[in-house]
């Protein structure tokens, strides 16, 4: 295994220093943009659309979340990080409050955003209304746990993600804003040190670094669709090359045959080396208040609201992601390498919500199918993990 000092080491505090500032810099004019009295033309109603579900924190085609969240580790989606996108509400109907976070990203470790519509009006003196959108979103944080030893087959992680996500109002429509979301994620790893295989190694930490996209627009009242796209470098910072850039995406319709029921369709870019395309569809079923169906491949979430405390409402929810992601390294003898570690996840959690739109999640998972592809020097071509525990927590204001 590599020495842990390395030049990215150094680089760190710098690159910490740069995302804080970025974010620094966009909250004052989020306060400035939520300041001015913008009137958006629309012929659209004042419905609010759907909290679409990012977390792809996540499942990773992408990657990928929290049942991300988009922002998210999925696909994602708003409201959530949820699996890459939920559809807005059909039928123009209002977004219920409290729609379920997703877990997990299709682009990334995590989903991009838990967006709840972030419109408002504002009367003007003179009897006007103005539609309003807020700039600022989303602030997410989310830490991933995925227990290991120091063993033969054995592989811990531990990843911090950061990120934050703005409304960028299009085509004279606050409800249906452009969501952008910079982000950055550590993983440290830990393992696997094999003396049958020692061939078998990976470095101790490996970075995202990454921009991505979602809108969800409205076509009509029984359609909508679910797009994002997210690019970035994904890489040890020690081999940087053409492959440690990625290009993500997604594409999904949505048919609301009720405000209680949809159906979903579409594909997954989540390219990776062993698999760049994904089929993605279910159906969205919220049969009443308590209970929240997103039975959409590859990131189903099912989830039950149990008690309300104060302003927030509790939830509990079983989930399923397939989870890991793709860097560029360098290996211990020196040579590049393009590698996928893959797995799939079975999730159980809790999470909160309250009208503000902070939210948080805690969850625990069972982790197997594990492996990781070399897919430059093939030495080895494939090289599986023991199953695992993966235990998870995040918070998004």
């Amino acid at each position: 295994m590599r020495q842990s000092v390395s030049r990215f080491q150094r680089r760190i505090p710098l690159l910490l220093i740069a995302l804080l500032t970025a974010i620094f810099v966009m909250m004052p004019l989020a306060g400035l943009s939520v300041a001015q009295r913008v009137q958006f033309p629309s012929s659209v109603g004042t419905y609010n659309p759907p909290t679409p579900q990012p977390a792809l924190q996540g499942f990773d085609p992408y990657n990928n979340s929290s049942l991300g969240p988009p922002p998210a580790d999925v696909p994602y989606s708003y409201g959530n990080a949820a699996p890459y996108g939920q559809p807005s509400a059909p039928y123009g109907q209002p977004t219920p409050y409290g729609q379920p976070q997703a877990t997990g990203s299709a682009f990334g470790n995590n989903p991009p955003v838990a967006w709840q519509s972030g419109s408002y009006e504002y009367q003007n003196s003179d009897g006007s209304v103005a539609r309003l959108q807020r700039f600022l979103q989303q602030i997410s944080f989310e830490h991933t746990w995925l227990v290991g030893e120091h063993a033969a087959q054995e592989l811990e992680i531990n990843r911090t993600e950061l990120s934050a996500t703005f409304g960028i109002p299009i085509f004279y429509n606050p409800d249906t804003p452009l969501l952008v979301t910079p982000g950055f994620a550590f993983n440290w790893l830990e393992g696997p040190v094999d003396a049958n295989t020692p061939s078998a190694d990976l470095p101790p930490r490996i970075y995202d670094a990454y921009l991505d996209t979602a809108w969800l627009p409205r076509l009509t009242d029984w359609l909508s669709l679910d797009l994002g796209f997210r690019t970035g470098v994904w890489t040890d910072f020690e081999e940087v090359n053409s492959e440690s850039v990625r290009y993500l995406g997604r594409g999904l319709g949505v048919l609301s045959f009720s405000p209680q029921f949809e159906l979903l369709a579409g594909v997954w870019y989540i390219d990776r080396n062993d698999i760049k395309l994904l089929p993605a569809g279910g159906v969205h079923w919220r049969p009443n208040s308590e209970w929240d169906a997103y039975l959409v491949f590859p990131n189903p979430k099912i989830r039950k609201r149990f008690v309300n405390v104060g302003s927030s409402q509790w939830w509990y929810y079983f989930a399923g992601q397939y989870g890991g992601g793709r860097w560029t390294i360098q290996r211990a003898d020196g040579s590049p390498d393009d590698i996928d570690i893959n797995d799939i996840r079975v999730i159980f959690g809790f999470e909160w919500e309250t009208q503000t739109q902070a939210r948080g999640h805690i969850e625990v998972g069972y982790v197997f199918d594990r492996e990781i592809l070399y897919a430059q020097t093939m030495a080895p071509a494939r090289y599986g993990l023991d199953d695992t525990i993966m235990v998870r927590a995040g918070v998004d204001f």
